[in-house]
């Protein structure tokens, strides 16, 4: 299960990529003012991409929303949704009631370049801290995961609010040694194909990646950059 991950690329690379592939991608937001190499945690507010027509996804545009799906019937205030909906299981996505709308009318994708799983060294013991390990892919190009969106009305937010989560599977064999679950990863190709409601679903991601398409490097939280080594930059 993936709750924290690495978006090390602007709105400029993305609109690049995607101009490339003849894909319009509008972004509206302002650009935020997140560090590109600070990791993404639940409930911050996070890029995603969806169809600007979901029937047609021709044309996307580029959204700040919260990490941490809060589901349409959810009504009561946003603190009393305590559920854990950051990840969709791939085997429910199409049946849980958190997820199963979503899966059927509100996909995205959710760029990144690298996402991080804790897992228990050799002699760990409860309370202590757990091993942070980056999971990135030859090249360090720009990925995605499968994302699903919502819109709900918590009491206390009037105005709406959108919120996502994505889609997490058994481990590839890379990962295996760390955690039991894991994202899929799609490139720009294979995450066109994720937002075709038409298309396969969550079938496409049912043959695992083969071995090697992952590395997987230990990262003590102290290895990221600092506040004052990114102002000499």
């Amino acid at each position: 299960m993936c709750n924290e991950y690495l978006k090390r690329a602007t709105p400029a690379d993305l609109a690049e990529l995607f101009s490339d592939y003849g894909v319009p991608l509008r972004i509206d937001d302002a650009p935020s003012n997140r560090p590109v190499d600070e990791p993404i945690r639940p409930t911050e507010r996070a890029a995603i991409l969806r169809p600007l027509d979901p029937a047609q996804p021709a044309g996307l545009e580029m959204v700040d929303l919260r990490w941490w799906l809060v589901p349409a019937f959810h009504r009561g205030p946003l603190k009393d949704w305590r559920a854990m909906s950051t990840n969709a299981r791939i085997e429910t996505a199409d049946t849980s009631p958190a997820f199963k709308d979503a899966y059927r009318r509100r996909r995205c994708l959710v760029p990144l370049t690298s996402f991080i799983e804790y897992s228990e060294p050799a002699g760990w013991k409860k309370g202590q801290p757990k091993q942070r390990n980056e999971v990135s892919w030859a090249g360090g190009d720009i990925r995605f995961f499968a994302g699903l969106w919502e819109r709900a009305n918590p009491s206390d937010f009037p105005e709406g609010l959108e919120s996502f989560a994505f889609i997490t599977g058994p481990a590839p064999a890379d990962m295996a040694a760390i955690h039991d679950r894991g994202p899929p990863v799609l490139t720009l190709d294979e995450g066109l194909a994720w937002l075709d409601l038409d298309g396969p679903g969550k079938a496409a991601f049912e043959t695992p990646p083969p071995v090697g398409t992952f590395d997987v490097q230990i990262r003590p939280r102290e290895q990221l950059m600092s506040a004052e080594m990114r102002r000499l930059l």
